[in-house]
């Protein structure tokens, strides 16, 4: 067997394990049946101001506080405009600016809103009084976090809500801070009498009909899951199945919701209380929860909000592992940092060009060049055993159908001519951890979702037009037709046109931006070979007798 037949099986068998595995290992939302829309007359009392973009899709309208008028005001913060309501005093829309942060919807580009909730239950950032810490499910069925609040004082930067909860006299302030995707939300709680605790929620919706992506495929950008960031560790909640709510031990350094390359988390000035993940009432409902206990009847909490998208510098600059909302799987956690390191690298190349695409092309030349030594001896080895093909074709006449014979007679003329049939698994090999990093780069990092690059409109989705798959399948065709062949006439076929064409399928419904590497990594090694075949042309060493 041939060293590129050898590195082919082995490069294709790891790609499908490891890409398969990291697949399997996403959370998938079992299918539901569909909750019934918001009646006509509960849509006609939605307010007029609200953004004109939807939500996730398929999200039941929430119903408004009977008898209580809803009063809302909007905040143009940096990158997003944040609508708040009087019912419950909290966040209804939060709706992010900009052609980069839009999704295709209806056959149209809408803005992304980060705010998903069903019908019925509370907004983000609803508080609610809680008898003891963890009450999380209990608290969003507590009619509380939808109670009608007044508008104290409000201006273009500010809002200020007013009412009770429970107990509880509740005073909530929402204020921009002037950083990007980022608001600074207080809430200050009197009255109670005894002991208790004022709970934060953030809950969430994902459609029933919210699915994977695909076998090869990231979620959804409607895929939504409560997380939170406790003591040592960052947890998330599926919301598919019946699991009981889960409490995160340690002090609460951020909680909300994870949405793929977006997250909208609350962050308090310092790790507090205890955080609950729970799925709602309603099929794809969700809740994280931070619970403070009351002191002397009453409780002041300082927070920050952030809802955008999961920049890894941006993440980074608040602490408190506030990136490890970017989730790399289960599979790909031993290569975030490989992942991490290649997104450095076409970051600043696409800082040179100015194009994702060209940055990954550039890419895929940088890395060959590191690899070159390792790459040209193992050329070398090719470009021998292509030599010895003559005196293998030899064997193949003398041997017949005998393929034990033939194989052993094979080996032991590279063991005479000291050719190492494996000498060009090596660079294949060193690919792989590269190939798995950047699908998990490509999956995980917002800064390559919706980067063009000719033709196609999102390096982090499929080729919707399949060339770059059947371009590099061409290629690895071509790259096989150019190697040593394996001296079983039937593998060989195989080889040359069985595997490329497998490969080509597989890669169908790869992000673009692997397939784009993966076709320019096979057009470079193509050329190389082709440049060490014309230097190193040499006559057939004769075979002794």
């Amino acid at each position: 067997m041939g060293a590129d037949t050898r590195r082919l099986i082995i490069a294709m068998v790891l790609m499908t394990a490891l890409v398969a595995v990291w697949s399997f290992l996403q959370p998938k939302q079992k299918p539901q049946p569909p909750k019934p829309a918001a009646s006509a007359e509960t849509q006609a009392k939605q307010e007029p101001a609200a953004p004109s973009a939807p939500s996730a899709p398929a999200a039941p309208a929430p119903a408004p506080v009977p008898d209580a008028p809803e009063e809302v005001v909007a905040l143009n913060g940096d990158g997003f405009r944040a609508t708040l309501t009087s019912h419950g005093g909290a966040l209804k829309h939060l709706v992010l600016e900009g052609s980069k942060y839009q999704r295709g919807e209806h056959g149209k580009e809408e803005p992304i809103d980060l705010v998903h909730v069903a019908g019925g239950e509370p907004y983000p950032l609803s508080v609610v009084a809680s008898p003891e810490l963890g009450g999380a499910k209990d608290a969003l069925t507590d009619p509380a976090a939808r109670a009608p609040m007044r508008i104290v004082s409000r201006d273009a930067k500010s809002v200020v809500f007013e009412g009770r909860a429970g107990a509880l006299t509740v005073r909530k302030t929402f204020r921009l801070t002037g950083k990007p995707f980022e608001l600074a939300f207080d809430v200050e709680a009197t009255g109670a009498q005894g002991a208790g605790a004022l709970t934060i929620l953030y809950p969430g919706f994902m459609p029933p009909t919210t699915k994977s992506g695909g076998f090869f495929s990231g979620p959804p950008l409607d895929f939504v899951r409560p997380i939170c960031r406790a003591g040592t560790d960052t947890e998330r909640f599926d919301l598919s199945g019946d699991k009981p709510p889960a409490t995160v031990p340690g002090q609460v350094a951020w909680m909300g919701m994870d949405q793929h390359y977006f997250v909208a988390a609350v962050l308090p000035a310092e790790p507090v209380g205890t955080c609950v993940l729970a799925r709602g009432q309603l099929a794809g409902t969700g809740v994280a929860a931070l619970s403070v206990p009351l002191e002397n009847g009453g409780r002041e909490l300082s927070t920050t909000v952030y809802a955008g998208p999961k920049e890894l510098d941006t993440l980074r600059s608040y602490g408190r592992s506030f990136d490890s909302a970017i989730d790399y799987g289960a599979m790909a956690r031993p290569f975030a940092l490989f992942a991490r390191g290649l997104l450095y690298v076409m970051r600043w190349l696409e800082g040179l060009v100015r194009n994702w695409g060209v940055a990954i092309i550039l890419l895929t030349l940088l890395v060959r060049i590191v690899l070159f030594p390792l790459t040209y001896k193992s050329m070398q080895s090719m470009n021998e055993m292509r030599k010895l093909q003559p005196e293998v074709e030899k064997l193949k006449a003398k041997f017949g159908d005998d393929r034990e014979k033939l194989n052993m007679a094979t080996m032991q003329l590279y063991q005479q001519h000291k050719v190492n049939p494996l000498g060009g698994c090596l660079p294949m090999l060193l690919q792989m951890p590269i190939w798995f990093a950047l699908y998990a780069a490509l999956q995980t990092s917002v800064e390559l979702y919706r980067e063009r690059f000719v033709w196609i409109q999102d390096l982090t989705l499929k080729d919707p037009y399949y060339v770059l798959p059947i371009l590099m399948g061409a290629s690895s065709f071509l790259t096989q037709k150019l190697s040593p062949q394996p001296a079983d006439n039937a593998q060989a076929k195989m080889m040359l046109y069985f595997f490329p064409a497998f490969f080509t399928i597989l890669m169908l419904n790869v992000p673009s931006g692997l397939t784009l590497y993966i076709f320019v990594n096979n057009l470079v090694s193509i050329i190389q070979q082709q440049v060490m075949m014309r230097r190193q042309a040499l006559p057939v060493p004769a075979v002794s007798k």
